[in-house]
């Protein structure tokens, strides 16, 4: 019986529990601002005026070398007209050694 209370007590604390890397979301997030400061240096405007610029890390953590990942990002920024190397160069500097965020883990108590 006293285990009984204890599983009702579980149900009712909650069915799901969500864990995060919250240490790698931290990075993502810097890595992130950090990217609409360039973007917006690069197209010469503030973050609301840019045009839409579609960097998916995910997508470049995903891709097998350096030059994949260097041709995806020039495709993503192929309306800008003032050099993007240095800005693709850092870039792939940074997320070296990133992994891929998950989608949370969901444990069911």
């Amino acid at each position: 019986q006293q285990q009984q209370q204890q599983q009702q007590r579980r149900q009712q604390q909650g069915k799901v529990t969500v864990k995060y890397d919250r240490k790698e979301l931290r990075k993502r997030l810097v890595l992130e601002e950090w990217i609409v400061e360039q973007l917006s240096e690069l197209y010469g405007c503030q973050e609301e005026e840019m045009p839409e610029v579609e960097i998916d890390i995910d997508d470049l953590l995903e891709r097998t070398s350096e030059e994949e990942r260097a041709l995806k990002l020039q495709e993503s920024l192929v309306d800008c007209y003032k050099p993007t190397e240095e800005f693709v160069s850092e870039l792939l500097t940074r997320i070296r050694g990133m992994r891929k965020l998950s989608p949370p883990q969901k444990n069911v108590l």
